[in-house]
Order: structure tokens, then sequence, then C-alpha cells
């Protein structure tokens, strides 16, 4: 996929037939985005994927946002009460990707785990939401079903149960897909074959996704110039604590290296 999406990416024999694998592969990754994130792709001029990094702080997102831009969030991302009520963030369009944890009924950010629904709920009246869950629909678990509810202790700002309107939006197409993590935009992903669940990390399988969509985007429009893309807080060294042995992150670290034209990668947090 990666070669797909590179600025010279050309096929010597058959210009044509590498033509027609880009756009195929792009109009599908397109495809696989809920309803209201394809049409704000195709209404607004740059993609922003914040990490969950803890040194990205509201001061510097309120000197990077744009209101011209889409957000993409993960998991039980940060700032919630910033990006759900924020006069100017709270207006812009937001895609929201849930991990799958292991091959179990839970995802990461969802009920009965830590997550930040109260401020879902509150996103999804002030702009456009769209929802990504890896590998199956939610299957709305209780706090029984969690093996390891320990992880996550029941705090005052745990939800444990969706309200109706998300548990509406759960429902519907238009706000909601189920993305796998084997998509074809991660088709050269070198998977450990001794670690269970080893797959893309959240950031990478959406980084992929994205940059195949905004070739469709691209396409459909006529235009010039592809959609840029904004990668805050993914740093290439170990900050945080929170880098699994599941993902190959020797490998995203080298695929994201060489991004191509119009994808800023911020590290410096």
């Amino acid at each position: 996929m990666s070669d797909l999406l590179a600025d010279d990416s050309t096929n010597d024999n058959n210009p044509a037939l590498s033509d027609l694998a880009i756009y195929s592969e792009a109009a599908a990754a397109f495809a696989s985005l809920p309803t209201v994130i394809q049409e704000a792709l195709t209404q607004k001029k740059r993609i922003v994927c914040i990490a969950n990094n803890p040194s990205v702080d509201t001061t510097s997102l309120d000197a990077l946002l744009q209101p011209t831009d889409m957000l993409v969030l993960f998991n039980h991302f940060i700032h919630a009460d910033y990006f759900a009520n924020h006069p100017l963030i709270s207006k812009l369009p937001k895609l929201l990707f849930f991990r799958q944890i292991g091959d179990s009924n839970l995802h990461f950010g969802l009920p009965p785990r830590n997550n930040n629904v109260t401020a879902i709920n509150e996103m999804s009246k002030q702009a456009p939401l769209g929802i990504l869950l890896s590998n199956q629909p939610y299957q709305f678990p209780r706090p029984s079903e969690d093996a390891s509810a320990h992880h996550d202790p029941v705090t005052a700002s745990r939800v444990l149960a969706l309200p109706d309107t998300l548990n509406d939006l759960l429902h519907d197409d238009n706000h909601c897909r189920v993305l796998s993590e084997h998509h074809p935009v991660v088709g050269d992903y070198p998977h450990f074959a001794d670690i269970h669940s080893s797959a893309p990390s959240s950031g990478f399988l959406l980084y992929r996704l994205l940059l195949a969509a905004r070739v469709h985007v691209q396409h459909l429009q006529e235009s010039a110039m592809p959609l840029q893309v904004l990668m805050i807080g993914f740093n290439d060294e170990d900050k945080t604590a929170h880098f699994w042995p599941g993902h190959n992150w020797t490998f995203e670290r080298q695929e994201m290296a060489k991004a191509p034209y119009g994808v800023q990668i911020i590290r410096q947090y």
C-alpha cells in the first residue's frame, strides 16, 4: 500500500494498471468511512490526527487547529472537554476510532472501560461525528464481562452505559462503521506471529486509511493538490510508556519517516 501512496508511484510496465490499483484502493478506503466523514473530507482542507500523548496541551492545539480541519481522535482520547466545548474546536467534524481489546467483546475508550462518553455525547450535538470500531461492532458489554477490569478502575468520570443518542449512532452506518485491522491499506504490515493480536497501532491504521481516502477525494474533486494531513504527538521514541510490543513500531516509524507530500508530522512533544 505504501507504494500506492507515494508521490512518484509508477508502474513502468503498465501505468494504466497502476492508476487503476491506486484509485480502486483509495475508493475502498474512502468507502470504509462513515458517511458523515466522507462528506466532511470533501468540504475540509486538512485532516488532523491527534495522538493520546499527554504532552500535547490545549495551548498547542489552539495554535495549530484551524476552522477548515477535520479531527481524528483515538480510544480514550485526551482533552475530551476541550474537544466537546471549545467555541471553535467543538464545531469541527470529528472521527473517533475505538480499538478492539485483543479478541474480546471490549473496545478501548468505550464502556465498561475508561471512556469519554459524556464528552462524546456533547460532541455529537455540536458537529458531524463519525465512529470507527476495529474488527467488530460494539457489543455493549457489562463490567462483569471484562476479564481485566482492574486495568481501568471505576471513577466518577467513567460511564458504564451509553445514552440513547450514542446507542443510535452506533447502529447508524451514516455515523458508524467497522474497520478491520487487516484492511488492504495495511496489507503489507509485518505482524508478529508469536504475539497474540499483533496488529497495526490505532494511529498507523488510520494514517494509512486516510492517506488512501484523500487520494479518492482528490480524484473526485479533480484537484491538483491532495488534502493536507497533520499528525500531532506521534513520537518516534518511547516517551509515554504506551509502546505495546504487538505493534511493529520499527516498520511504522520507517513508513511515517517517508510521509508523502502534504503530510506533516509533529513529534516535538
